[in-house]
């Protein structure tokens, strides 16, 4: 807790001081303020090294807070009922289960979870087992309208290359796709099927039929099909100023489950 404690108050510092923030964000809702010049504040650093506006932190600020509940940090259990709702996080981490009481790997939810495992992983990107804000917008960016095909393409490869060596596997991409359809109530594939789709897969993608599709191979397949990568981008992030910050994760309703 003291590598969360160091990176909190390092990352307060870098937003700045309570007053300093309450000035910022009297200026976004149209007051004067106080608000320091454009590279003096957190918000304006983020803007510049993102595709989001100035407004547009201070939104993701609100969303942000809203999800890590007071503590400046989202963790996995916050990030995955963001996503999925309260009985999703319960399913993972065991409802009346300490969750030191058994090894992450062995809990039964783990394989059923892993591609949202997978994708906390990727907004987490020092590693720490938890999401500070920082991560979070530079995260979203990539999701942006305006980011690059790229670099999207580069998020959703790597979010498939498990073991980062640069390469997808045939069982890595099985070990995802059985994950989603595990908890999909409406594309539920048995094996068979599974099987079926990974062997159209890689005969179209695994051009030097290694066995493992790279990054020039997976890109290309980007080029040719957009539709791949479709879920890579989110309409709303271009008119985040103008929305209300929860369209981001979508309230899912318990009561559908």
């Amino acid at each position: 807790m003291g590598c969360v404690a160091s990176r909190e108050a390092e990352c307060h510092q870098t937003w700045g001081t309570d007053v300093e923030r309450d000035d910022f964000d009297g200026k976004a809702r149209g007051g004067v303020g106080k608000a320091k010049s454009f590279h003096e504040t957190a918000a304006s650093k983020l803007a510049k090294s993102t595709f989001f506006s100035e407004n547009d932190v201070v939104v993701l600020k609100t969303l942000f807070d809203s999800v890590a509940r007071g503590d400046g940090v989202i963790d996995e259990g916050e990030f995955i009922e963001a996503l999925f709702g309260k009985k999703k996080r319960e399913e993972l981490c065991g409802k009346n289960t300490p969750q030191s009481s058994t090894s992450q790997n062995d809990r039964p939810a783990t394989k059923k979870f892993m591609f949202e495992r997978r994708l906390f992983e990727k907004f987490d990107s020092n590693d720490e087992g938890y999401i500070f804000f920082d991560e979070f917008v530079k995260a979203l960016n990539v999701f942006h309208p305006r980011a690059s095909t790229n670099d999207k393409a580069k998020f959703a490869f790597d979010l498939y290359d498990v073991n980062g060596n640069r390469m997808i596997t045939r069982e890595e991409l099985k070990q995802l796709v059985s994950a989603v359809m595990k908890r999909s109530i409406f594309l539920n594939l048995d094996e068979e099927a599974i099987e079926r789709v990974l062997d159209t897969t890689f005969e179209q993608v695994d051009v030097e039929k290694d066995g493992s599709i790279s990054y020039q191979e997976f890109y290309r397949m980007v080029k040719e099909n957009r539709k791949c990568i479709a879920n890579m981008t989110m309409a709303t992030l271009a008119t985040l100023s103008t929305e209300y910050p929860e369209f981001i994760f979508s309230g899912v309703d318990e009561e559908e489950y």
